[in-house]
């Protein structure tokens, strides 16, 4: 297991996430990342206010960026048709 942080990329910089979380590997993050995205996005709805955030940062514990998550990729591909 290895920790993965989670910081949320805002308009003006970024919330760190200080804890982080353990997954087995990359794949792992980005999934708890998806899960995070749809809680703020369902939070979002419910309380007619846009979440802060518009992506999360994917770092490991050196600090080192290993993958960014849009809030977007969070939702099923039928949500966000382009017709």
């Amino acid at each position: 297991m290895s920790r993965f942080y989670l910081h949320q990329q805002i308009a003006n910089g970024v919330i760190e996430d200080p804890d982080g979380t353990e997954a087995v590997d990359l794949a792992a993050a980005k999934h708890e990342a998806i899960l995070a995205a749809r809680q703020l996005l369902a939070n979002a709805i419910l309380t007619g206010v846009a979440p802060l955030g518009t992506a999360f940062q994917i770092t490991n514990e050196a600090g080192q960026m290993l993958l960014k998550v849009p809030f977007r990729d969070a939702l099923p591909a039928r949500f966000i048709s382009t017709d």
